[in-house]
């Protein structure tokens, strides 16, 4: 079914590269993680545990290079760019 949403900018640049990643539609991915969690099977604790990366508020970090983005290395850019 095709239909118009508004998505923040972050999530669907998130949705687009895990949809990359699975090699399907950005709107496939973001229709498995709605049914994921409207069904109450996120599974985010052995997805993260597979992948050796710590979910975080019910989220895993994406790892691109084997470099994950922390709030730690969020905050030196920060620094590093004085924002």
């Amino acid at each position: 079914m095709r239909t118009t949403l508004d998505i923040d900018e972050d999530v669907l640049l998130a949705a687009k590269e895990l949809a990359k990643r699975k090699n399907l539609s950005a709107g496939r991915v973001v229709s498995q993680l709605l049914r994921q969690v409207l069904t109450g099977q996120a599974g985010h604790a052995k997805a993260a545990k597979d992948s050796g990366l710590q979910s975080v508020a019910g989220f895993r970090p994406f790892s691109k290079g084997g470099a994950v983005v922390t709030n730690e290395v969020v905050n030196r850019l920060r620094d590093t760019e004085g924002v």
